[in-house]
């Protein structure tokens, strides 16, 4: 990340060097239809992240107050700007409560995620070319995943594969990881089986 390039935009800093101008027309939609909800990300995210993500097209990395994207969902031409602004309110929403002290253990997990697919199906309703952003947030919503630590870190390991792949890490080195962490993964839940 230190060698990426980065913008900043009203105090939100971008940093990444594929997909930016998508994350930068995204903040200007939740700008101009959602300002309210556009002043409370600023105030709650410090920046947005493209990287590489394993297990999904974002998430909220409470350490460095950053919304992370996926490099790879965002170059796709199928990502619309209306796509990305939905995913960039549904991690702020993960910040607020996570201001509000609301965290994100496994028992709250479910609960947590229909409260940012609500707002992101809020803010789908603002947008004039939001019906496909939230239609897709409501069949998330209808079609909840498994939010348990297993299922999540099964997702993760799934995906972790092409990650790599992307990344340009050698095929046997890539097999050795997901291996071993496949082994720390089945060695974990199996100590918490017997426990």
């Amino acid at each position: 990340m230190k060698f990426s390039a980065s913008q900043t935009i009203d105090g939100l800093v971008i940093v990444g060097d594929k997909g930016t101008d998508k994350i930068v027309e995204a903040l200007g939609l939740i700008r101009e239809f959602d300002p309210i909800r556009y002043k409370r990300l600023l105030r709650d995210v410090r920046e947005v992240l493209v990287t590489v993500l394993p297990a999904s097209v974002a998430q909220w990395a409470e350490p460095s107050q950053a919304c992370e994207l996926d490099e790879r969902y965002l170059i796709r031409e199928a990502t619309t700007p209306e796509h990305v602004a939905s995913t960039i309110v549904h991690e702020a929403t993960h910040a607020r409560l996570m201001r509000c002290g609301i965290g994100y253990e496994e028992k709250l997990r479910a609960r947590v995620e229909r409260v940012c697919l609500r707002r992101e199906i809020a803010f789908a309703s603002r947008l004039p070319a939001g019906l496909d952003v939230g239609q897709r947030a409501e069949a998330t919503l209808q079609a909840m995943p498994d939010f348990s630590d297993q299922a999540m870190g099964e997702r993760y390991l799934d995906g972790l594969r092409d990650a790599l792949l992307y990344l340009n890490m050698p095929a046997w080195l890539v097999n050795l990881t997901v291996y071993h962490r496949r082994w720390q993964h089945r060695r974990r839940f199996a100590r918490h089986q017997t426990a």
